[in-house]
């Protein structure tokens, strides 16, 4: 017969650990956000950018400004610890303009790189290491 005291230290050892988990306390990844965004005077641009698992993703006839959500990055064993490539690529789809892509993390402004003129593309990329 299970004692009624020992039950109720269990359920609330298990609610503890689910609150202790939830609140990201033990996340090895980390607190890193990863933004892109892409500004400027173009008015239509075709983007390129690594996504939250790494994967390249295409973007065709844009509307500037844009700017993706912040997303968790996953990051990849290397030799030299676990990094995430944060890459944006913005390319200018009319004959005059210009194009501003920035890469942030945590909020804070991590790259950015402008082109200016008719069907340029300004290119972005950081190498970011997991905390």
């Amino acid at each position: 017969m299970v004692n009624c005291k020992h039950m109720a230290r269990l359920i609330c050892l298990a609610l503890v650990c689910l609150l202790v988990a939830g609140c990201g306390l033990f996340d090895i990844e980390g607190d890193d956000r990863i933004k892109y965004e892409v500004t400027g005077t173009a008015s239509s641009v075709s983007i390129i950018i690594h996504n939250a698992g790494g994967n390249i993703e295409e973007l065709s006839e844009v509307s500037v400004p844009w700017s993706s959500q912040e997303f968790k990055p996953k990051y990849r064993e290397e030799t030299d610890g676990r990094f995430y490539h944060a890459y944006i690529s913005a390319k200018n789809n009319g004959d005059s303009g210009s194009v501003t892509v920035t890469i942030y993390n945590k909020g804070e402004v991590r790259e950015t790189a402008t082109s200016k003129g008719a069907y340029v593309t300004a290119t972005a990329s950081s190498r970011v290491r997991s905390i």
